[in-house]
């Protein structure tokens, strides 16, 4: 009696398949029953779900924490706008690296850009 899934023959369909087979024997998951398989996946998605859920939720303000912790310890003030400051600074690169910049137009020499 085959105890494993017999081996697709579409590509997609024996790719999912191998991962499956990888899993299941890499975690000894090949041995449970069935509802036993479905309680520990269900577990791991569920845990997995919360993980992402918290990280979406609690990345935005954590990050605008960290933007007032920044702005107070580099500007003695917590209410410097860092978006402004960061897209001048932006600006400047962008100014520098287009300096000097030519190319030809229309055929009839080199023009700045």
């Amino acid at each position: 009696m085959v105890m494993y899934p017999k081996r697709p023959n579409s590509a997609p369909a024996r790719w999912i398949w191998s991962v499956r087979v990888k899993l299941e024997s890499g975690f000894g998951l090949a041995m449970l029953e069935t509802w036993e398989k479905v309680l520990v996946w269900s577990t791991v998605l569920l845990l997995t779900f919360l993980f992402w859920f918290s990280v979406i939720t609690y990345t935005p303000g954590h990050l605008a924490y960290l933007a007032r912790r920044f702005s107070y310890y580099v500007f003695d003030d917590e209410n410097v706008d860092l978006g402004l400051l960061f897209r001048e600074m932006v600006k400047g690169w962008l100014r520098v690296g287009w300096e000097g910049v030519t190319g030809v137009v229309g055929g009839k020499g080199r023009a700045e850009l």
